[in-house]
Parts: structure tokens; sequence; C-alpha cells
């Protein structure tokens, strides 16, 4: 039998309360922005940063390693602290904390200094998703989550389409590590924006003390669901296939396939802005078809199924001597990697409604740690010029993913029928 905790009442919504959760929808999009543009600026400097500190793309990725554990331990233990203390107090915390770590990689001269940065940078931007999909869960209703949930996580590709431009424009008048210094100063404006937006939601989006006592009995419930795990092999292969197209791909684009440093940053945009539309027609389609009187579970598995095919066309562009056609096929990829990511959120959301935080950490902190053991590997892979095979396996895992999440996406439906 499911382990009931403690958790908030349920409140009454007061009038414009709807349309003020989407005005909150769209801070939760600008911290998403915010949290991409810290983490890409590494990504677009990267051939920089490997002259300046000796590396080579395999100790790149170990760079990137250091990001990645931090972010997976703070998500795997940290979740729970969203669900205790709430996002209203949490997130902005998270989000100064992260600019601040963005900031301090300006002034570092030493590979020590770098991976203390990164390490930072890990531990403050793990809590944008636990707040953000903590914040969607107590404001709006089971059939817009979904759009809500695609709207803000559309800010990994807004952020990642804003950032080569501000990059490109900075490291070609002050040299790399301006950027730095300019998207961390960004982050004190939405701390601003946020408290400004939380003035009156103190009882929706407080804290749930009862929940912080309760942490090891709630997260021990959760791990024992076999549904728990079904999503965790999902986790696994599309955040790592969403990682890799952030962390690599404006890489893989000046030192693969010949690009040159401000048009490989320019073209890594069209990547990122098929992550954007698949956030949002992932989530806008769902919801239409939900509203014409489709089963939440069907519109939901043809969202993903689609979102399956496109990934497919990945292993094309690994093999492909056309260095165009393989930019239009990593592009259709991201379209799908983001539409699958939207369902993801949203199941994730309606495993354990009383604890969306400590859910959201501990199966984006799982992700995390795996995807920050095989960074290296990727790297190595680089440095072989044999990136070819990573993209052969974001074409064929997704369909095992597909596998993983189908029979979770219909529980929760015929849960909730009965």
């Amino acid at each position: 039998m499911k382990t009931r905790l403690p958790t908030l009442p349920t409140l009454p919504r007061p009038a414009g309360a709807n349309r003020r959760a989407w005005l909150v929808c769209g801070l939760l999009l600008l911290a998403t922005i915010l949290n991409y543009l810290d983490r890409q600026v590494l990504s677009l400097t990267a051939e920089r940063v490997i002259a300046e500190f000796h590396l080579d793309h395999r100790g790149f990725g170990e760079i990137v390693s250091w990001f990645r554990y931090s972010y997976a331990a703070v998500q795997l233990l940290g979740g729970w602290l969203v669900d205790a203390l709430g996002p209203r107090l949490v997130f902005p915390l998270a989000v100064a904390f992260w600019s601040a770590a963005g900031m301090g990689t300006a002034w570092v001269h030493t590979l020590g200094g770098l991976r203390a940065c990164r390490f930072a940078l890990g531990i403050g931007e793990a809590f944008n998703w636990p707040c953000s999909l903590k914040t969607t869960e107590q404001l709006l209703e089971p059939r817009d989550r979904p759009l809500a949930n695609g709207i803000f996580n559309s800010g990994t590709a807004a952020g990642a389409i804003i950032a080569p431009v501000i990059v490109t424009v900075l490291v070609r008048q002050s040299g790399w590590r301006s950027p730095f210094l300019f998207t961390g100063a960004l982050g004190a404006v939405w701390v601003l924006l946020w408290a400004i937006s939380m003035s009156g939601e103190g009882a929706r989006m407080g804290a749930n003390r009862a929940a912080m006592r309760h942490a090891p009995r709630a997260m021990a419930a959760i791990a024992r669901r076999k549904e728990f795990w079904l999503l965790t092999a999902s986790a696994v292969v599309i955040n790592g296939a969403s990682y890799f197209l952030a962390d690599w791909i404006p890489l893989y684009l000046k030192m693969d396939r010949g690009f040159g440093f401000a048009e490989g940053n320019v073209l890594s945009i069209l990547v990122y802005a098929g992550l954007d539309s698949g956030n949002i027609a992932a989530g806008y389609l769902v919801r239409r078809a939900v509203i014409r009187g489709a089963r939440i579970e069907c519109a939901r598995l043809q969202a993903v199924g689609i979102s399956c095919v496109l990934m497919s066309l990945a292993p094309l562009a690994g093999f492909t001597a056309w260095r165009y056609l393989a930019l239009a096929c990593i592009a259709l990829t991201a379209v799908g990697v983001a539409g699958f990511l939207v369902i993801y959120l949203t199941t994730l959301q309606d495993l354990d409604p009383e604890h969306v935080g400590t859910v959201a950490g501990m199966l984006g902190g799982l992700g995390n740690l795996v995807y920050g053991m095989l960074t290296p590997s990727i790297g190595r892979l680089s440095d072989l010029h044999q990136t070819a095979i990573v993209f052969l396996l974001i074409g064929g895992l997704p369909w095992l993913a597909y596998l993983c999440i189908a029979p979770v996406i219909t529980a929760q439906s015929n849960a909730i029928r009965t």
C-alpha cells in the first residue's frame, strides 16, 4: 500500500489565479533561460578554454563531469528541500548561488579553480527543475501542466539560442571570460522579479516542514515503486541526449564539421531552435488532443512516439559526409528530444504529486550521475573523431525509453479514471 506522507492542504484558487499562474510560468521560463545561458558559455568557448588550460577533449569532458556530479548529488538529496521549504524560498537562493558561481569562472586561472566553479554551478542549477515542476504542480490543473512544462522547459533551448549571439559578440570584444560575468549578473534581476511575483503566494507556495522530517521515508517509498525505475531508464536516455546536445554540439560543429568559431556558434542556434520547437509543440499537441476528447494517455504516447521517430535521424547525422545534412538531422533530433522530455516531466509529476520535488530530484540526479560518468568517454570519442557512435546511440536508445515510459503513462491514466 502506498505510504501517505504529510502535505500542504488543498487551497481554493483566488480570482485571477489562473492568469497569475501563467505569469509565474513566464518567470520559470526566464529562470531556465538563465540556467542554460550560464552553463552554455563553457561549451561555446570550449576551444578557447581547452587552449588556455592545455586540455584535450577528454580533459574537457572531465571538466563537464564536475558540473554533472555536483548537479546529480544535489538533485538526489536536495529535491526534498523543495517539497519541505517550497520553491518560493528555495528558487531565488538557488538562482543567486549559480549566478555567483558562473561569474566566478571569469576570474579563475587554474584548472582547480575551473573545476570548483563548475562544481558550484551544478549545485545551484540542480534546483531549477524540482522548483519549476513543484511550482506548476501547485498552481495549475493536470490538463494544463504539459503546456506549462513545455513553456518553462523551452528555456533550455531559448537560453541556448541566445547564448551563441551573446558569447560570440563578447568574446570578440573582450575575450572568453567576459560572457561569464555578463550572464551571471542577469541572475540578480530574476531574483528581484521572483520576489515581486511571489507576494501573496505564501500559502500556496510556502513551506511544508513535515516533509523535511519524513524525507528519508518518502525517498524510500518512491524508490520501492516499479514505475520510478522505469522512469529512471527514460531519464538516463533522454536527459543524456539533451545534455549531449547542450555540452558538445558547438564544439562538434567547429572541430568535426569544420565550421569557424562564429559560424559554428551561430549554426548551433538551429539545433537549439529545434529543442524550443519540440518543447512547445509536444505540450500544445497533447493539450489540444485532450480538449478535443482524446484520452490523455493516447495523446501523450503519440507525442512520445513521434519524438522517437525524429530522434531516429541522429545516426545519419553522424555518418553523412554532408555537413549541412548532418546539421539538419541534429536539429530534427533536438525536436524529438525536447518533445519526449516534456511528456517525461509531466509523467514524473503524476508519479507522486505530494513529493514532486523529491521525485524530480531523484530522477534528475540519477540521470546526471550516469551522464557525468560517460562524459569523459564522449570526449575521448571526440578526440578520435568517432562521435558518430554517440549519434548512433541517440538514435536507438529512445525506443527503449519509450518501452519504459509507456506502461507508466497508461497506469497513471487508468488510476485517474478509476
